[in-house]
């Protein structure tokens, strides 16, 4: 069975999440994605450590998001590397990056440079702010975002600082906004022969997954705060949050006050159960719904509330997660052989296609791996490749 992307090349001068974890997207579904890395040191994520620690010399991070791709190590500060770029780009069809706006122009790779090279490459940069105004200089980074967007601030209960997410949620967003966007671009190229830049920022992304809280904001005039007791949402009113069981945590999410307090044996809720009154009063209603839960396992709950069709989920930590009947039906967790670490089990592709399935073709690459392989391919005969290596071009 042929691959979606099956045939479509990919130079990816990107680090950390944004820009990597696009294009391993674009890698499952079969594009071939040549990663270019600076000789030595290569990603900068190669070196994050987790918990203080690397695994088998690369960042766990790292190794989650890099595989289905070819490593090519490239002094871009040398005149022969921008040549080896050029041939590259000649033959494909897609470059991605994420240097800090007009680091590749200056390096003579920008989208005016390479379109000269190949006037169908469709550019795709991704930025902290985007590519002009105030903050373009400024350093682009996941919880800098969070803050200067308002999640953080909005995130949390009343009294706490504000609190960013238990991931890196920006980034993530905007790595699959810059897929997609990839895609359309292809599409567009595919259809009438035109390349084009386009542009993704953090910024951007994170404004736009507020975009039902924003909308609340510009047309209504009434105002929030948090919550004291931890309802999950600045705007949401009771019984939105996390409750203590007696041997864990459960969500609820929407539900009808008056049923919950059938279910509970809590009929005062009832009095509640208008939108005006379960947002004004939700600081009284979760400690009273807090109090009931306390006096039952989560198990319990679960399976009284669901069987009354209350939106529940239980609270899972990692160990449970990777444990899940769901996570396991769903194949979320697969196995690949890396070089070097072994076995190690990693996220697979999320979505599921009837026709073309993604696949984890090869592991996150060492760093430089396939310099020869992919010089050799454009023309370069071993003693110009070992020369290279001598002069430090690769």
């Amino acid at each position: 069975m042929g691959m979606a992307l099956e045939g479509v090349r990919v130079i990816d001068f990107s680090q950390m999440m944004m820009g990597p974890w696009c294009t391993q997207f674009l890698g499952d579904l079969g594009a071939e994605v040549i990663k270019i890395e600076r000789p030595g040191t290569g990603d900068w994520e190669r070196g994050l450590p987790a918990m203080g620690q690397l695994l088998a010399g690369d960042s766990p991070f790292f190794l989650a998001m890099n595989r289905n791709k070819k490593s090519v190590t490239l002094n871009l500060k040398d005149p022969r590397a921008k040549e080896v770029v050029f041939r590259l780009v000649e033959t494909a069809h897609l470059v991605v990056e994420n240097f800090r706006p007009g680091v590749m122009d200056r390096l003579g790779l920008g989208y005016d440079d390479l379109r000269k090279v190949n006037p169908g490459i469709v550019y795709v940069s991704g930025s902290g702010y985007g590519s002009s105004g105030p903050y373009v200089s400024r350093p682009g980074q996941d919880l800098l975002i969070q803050a200067l967007s308002g999640i953080a601030a909005n995130t949390g209960r009343r009294d706490d600082p504000p609190t960013p997410a238990g991931t890196s949620i920006v980034d993530a967003s905007t790595a699959l906004l810059m897929a997609f966007a990839a895609m359309v671009g292809l599409f567009h190229r595919f259809r009438t022969g035109q390349g084009q830049k386009i542009e993704v920022s953090l910024l951007n992304t994170a404004i736009a997954t507020q975009c039902q809280e924003l909308a609340a904001f510009l047309n209504l005039p009434k105002r929030w705060e948090r919550s004291a007791s931890g309802i999950g949402g600045a705007w949401l009113a009771a019984p939105f949050g996390i409750y203590q069981t007696q041997d864990g945590y459960l969500a609820i999410a929407m539900a009808s006050l008056t049923t919950l307090g059938q279910l509970l044996d809590l009929p005062e809720l009832a009095q509640y159960d208008t939108p005006e009154l379960a947002y004004e009063q939700r600081d009284v209603i979760k400690p009273m719904i807090e109090s009931r839960l306390a006096a039952n396992t989560t198990t319990y709950w679960l399976e009284l509330l669901l069987a009354h069709d209350v939106w529940c989920a239980e609270v899972k930590s990692f160990d449970e997660v990777v444990t899940d009947p769901q996570v396991l039906h769903n194949h979320l967790l697969e196995t690949m052989v890396h070089p070097r670490a072994g076995e190690l089990r990693v996220v697979g592709n999320p979505i599921v296609f009837s026709e073309t399935p993604a696949a984890i073709r090869y592991p996150p690459p060492l760093l430089g791996q396939h310099t020869e392989e992919v010089l050799r391919e454009l023309g370069y005969s071993a003693e110009e490749i070992v020369r290279l290596r001598e002069e430090g071009v690769i």
